[in-house]
C-alpha cells in the first residue's frame, strides 16, 4: 500500500505530496566543460564542482563520452607514488 503513495497521496493519513526529481539536460556548453576538466586532469570530484552538478550524474556522462575522471584514491596513489621514487 505505501508503494502507491504518489496515487494515493496520503500515508497512514498524513498528506504526501509527490516531487518530481531535479534534473538538468546536458547541453553543448556544458560538455565541452566536461571535456575540458577532463583534458586539463581535473578529478571526478573537482569536475563535480566545477560544473555544479552531483557526482554520479558528470561520471555516467563522462562515461558515456569515452572518458575517465580519476577518483580521490586514484589521485592519492598517484601522488604517493610520485612522493616515494623522489625521496
Amino acid at each position: 500500500m505505501t508503494a502507491l503513495w504518489f496515487l494515493l497521496g496520503t500515508i497512514g493519513g498524513h498528506h504526501m505530496s509527490y516531487r518530481a526529481p531535479i534534473t538538468r539536460l546536458w547541453l553543448e556548453p556544458d560538455v565541452e566543460k566536461l571535456k575540458k576538466l577532463h583534458s586539463e586532469g581535473a578529478t571526478l570530484m573537482r569536475a563535480s564542482a566545477a560544473m555544479k552538478r552531483p557526482m554520479g550524474s558528470v561520471k555516467k556522462r563522462a562515461r558515456e563520452l569515452g572518458l575517465h575522471f580519476a577518483g580521490v584514491r586514484e589521485v592519492r596513489r598517484e601522488i604517493n607514488a610520485r612522493e616515494r621514487t623522489t625521496q
